[in-house]
């Protein structure tokens, strides 16, 4: 199985180009596959009444400084995907070829929005699905024809509680678009508190349900207290982060088809070395059909001996055996 990691770089950049590149670079050092800032134009999120407006303005940045993220990306060998509010940031984001865009959990049911990305050059659509109903999260993706989306699960609570994240949710909606094929997958975004011990044990969890993307939160360093930093890693944190949850993801693996699972030539090394030996559990005369209470499992010294029991039960002996016995392929018939 393999997984995607976001690294959530949110509104961390302050409206400052530099400080942007060096989150990215702190990103794709830190192993993620992607880097996500929220691309904010103040007029598509607010009214200029509204409290935090003047913070929205500060985070606005000049076109040419997006379009530099975006191939410093390339340069840094990691997607930029970018939270998209409104026309004007996601044409910005078409233009400068964002490897994804993401639609907030406030527009998960914003129709006009949706049927703008719908029609946009974005192949891939993150739905922020925090906060989001079943039939929002239907009725968004139905929206979406043709696009490869990602319902991304996961909500910030500063912190979230625990008990909050059903995370259960995953392998329901699993289940749920599983008919989709490869076109609908379900992602999570982590947001426990980054002193927790789950820090890294629910993106984990989330794994194990089925989830292919994983989001969590990058900062420079928790102690400078930038935005979005309440359950964001520092970038050696990070970089830990991103090794655990691929070896998660490794030791997942895939079941094959076959009796089997199609498990691996080391396992079935151990199946072979573990297997004891049939042994005749009592005298068995010649011509005997041989049933579970005639046979044992034993350890013996005898070098090439039957140790599955269902190759001889229900088999008749060809030769009578003593008790203690192992059995060899000339025993039965």
């Amino acid at each position: 199985m393999k997984v995607q990691i976001v690294a959530e770089l949110a509104q961390g950049f302050e409206g400052c180009s530099e400080q942007a590149r060096l989150l990215l670079r702190a990103a794709a050092a830190a192993g993620a596959d992607a880097a996500k800032y929220q691309l904010v134009y103040a007029d598509e999120l607010a009214t200029p009444d509204y409290k935090y407006y003047g913070l929205f303005r500060s985070l606005e940045m000049p076109d040419e400084v997006w379009a530099g993220l975006a191939a410093y990306a390339a340069e840094q060998k990691i997607e930029l995907h970018l939270d998209i509010f409104g026309s004007r940031s996601l044409a910005l984001a078409e233009k400068i070829g964002a490897k994804a865009v993401k639609l907030h959990g406030t527009d998960i049911a914003n129709i006009a929005l949706l049927d703008e990305v719908a029609q946009s050059a974005a192949r891939r659509v993150f739905l922020g699905a925090g906060g989001a109903h079943l039939s929002e999260i239907e009725e968004a993706v139905s929206r979406l024809p043709g696009k490869n989306v990602v319902v991304l699960l996961g909500f910030q609570g500063y912190p979230t509680p625990t008990d909050t994240n059903q995370i259960s949710r995953v392998r329901f909606l699993c289940d749920r678009f599983g008919a989709s094929g490869e076109r609908v997958e379900i992602g999570f975004a982590d947001h426990a508190a980054p002193d927790s011990p789950l820090r890294y044990a629910l993106a984990a969890a989330a794994l194990g349900a089925g989830a292919t993307v994983i989001e969590k939160h990058l900062t420079l360093g928790k102690a400078m207290m930038l935005e979005d930093h309440e359950s964001a890693l520092n970038p050696d944190e990070f970089k830990e982060f991103s090794q655990v949850i691929r070896e998660c993801s490794v030791a997942l693996g895939k079941v094959g088809s076959g009796n089997s699972f199609g498990m691996s030539d080391s396992e079935d090394s151990y199946r072979k070395m573990i297997r004891r030996h049939v042994v005749s559990a009592r005298e068995i005369p010649a011509g005997t059909v041989l049933s579970p209470a005639d046979l044992v499992l034993k350890r013996t010294a005898v070098e090439t001996p039957i140790t599955d029991l269902g190759d001889v039960y229900g088999k008749v002996s060809s030769r009578p055996l003593a008790p203690n016995q192992a059995l060899v392929a000339g025993d039965v018939k």
